[in-house]
């Protein structure tokens, strides 16, 4: 908190410099010029207030335990997250900069993630993903807009999946958070607008089967390429193979095996892009023996062959 235009204010005047304000996982990265990422798995220890100031932009804010206030401009929010209700997420629109003041109720556990874009950043990258760019377009002129939504399976997974450390490299780690917050972004977009997406048919899915759906892809990640069965997911999620591929065709419109697979080609592409490994580590990582179907199932997936994404490192 240490940084400039940032006021750290106390109302404990015993508070010394010795003491400990917040304790946990703090998440505070630009993953790339004017796309941000914020938050934490965190024990706020005493009240306290910050206040600094809000660039433009649109702040994605999805609370899962807590509660905070927070005043932006002459605007108040209130946040909470309770894990026992259904999980909520809200979009809120800063057109300009505007004064900024969080305030935090005492001790409690908070877990939080804020994906924030500049306007520079939809202008580059943003809007060309949305079906009706219209629509999300007018909501990014309005300033201090609102909007609070029920967050679907897609978006629960993806925060838990920025919220987990994913055992990449740093470099690895980075493009693999770009990607989740970017579509966080989407969804988010698609929510406001009510476009941009067909309606997943999940969208009834129950808190037990999203955790049973969450372990099995925890331990597909944990396990990079092709050695586990559909049976051995499924007994490590507590779930029945035909259910866990209920499952998956019902939240990721894909089977456990080509959601397997196309994980492993992910991790293939980002290595590649990095420069980590060759072309044949690639193929290991995606787990084919054979480079040529690895280069097919590669240019189906992407567009491109291997060898063009960093062919001068080859």
């Amino acid at each position: 908190m240490a940084r400039d235009g940032v006021v750290l204010d106390c109302p404990d005047d015993r508070l010394a410099d010795e003491d400990t304000l917040i304790e946990g996982r703090l998440l505070h990265q630009e993953l790339r010029s004017g796309l941000f990422l914020h938050g934490g798995d965190v024990v706020e220890e005493r009240m306290f207030t910050v206040t600094s100031h809000l660039k433009e932009g649109l702040s994605c804010i999805i609370f899962l335990d807590g509660q905070v206030d927070l005043d932006i401009g002459d605007r108040h929010f209130e946040f909470k997250g309770d894990p026992r209700s259904a999980m909520r997420g809200s979009a809120i629109m800063s057109v300009n900069a505007e004064s900024f003041r969080r305030a935090s109720r005492g001790r409690q556990h908070v877990r939080h993630l804020v994906v924030s874009a500049t306007p520079e950043w939809f202008d580059q990258d943003g809007l060309e993903e949305m079906q009706d760019a219209r629509l999300a377009g007018r909501f990014l002129k309005d300033h201090l807009a609102h909007h609070a939504w029920t967050l679907t399976p897609r978006v629960i997974d993806l925060v838990q999946q920025v919220m987990t450390p994913s055992g990449l490299s740093p470099a690895l780690h980075k493009l693999y958070l770009e990607g989740r917050a970017i579509e966080i972004i989407l969804e988010t977009l698609a929510a406001v607008t009510k476009s941009g997406r067909r309606p997943s048919s999940g969208g009834g899915i129950a808190r037990q089967d999203i955790m049973r759906l969450r372990r099995a892809k925890e331990l597909i990640d944990n396990r990079p390429g092709n050695s586990l069965s559909v049976e051995m997911i499924a007994r490590a999620a507590g779930i029945s193979a035909s259910g866990l591929q209920r499952l998956f065709r019902q939240v990721e419109g894909t089977s456990v095996f080509e959601y397997i697979r196309e994980r492993s080609l992910e991790r293939a592409f980002l290595a590649l892009q990095t420069g980590e490994v060759t072309v044949q580590g690639a193929s290991d990582i995606a787990g084919y023996t054979s480079p040529a179907n690895f280069a097919t199932a590669f240019r189906r997936r992407f567009g491109v062959t291997p060898r063009e994404i960093v062919p001068s490192r080859q």
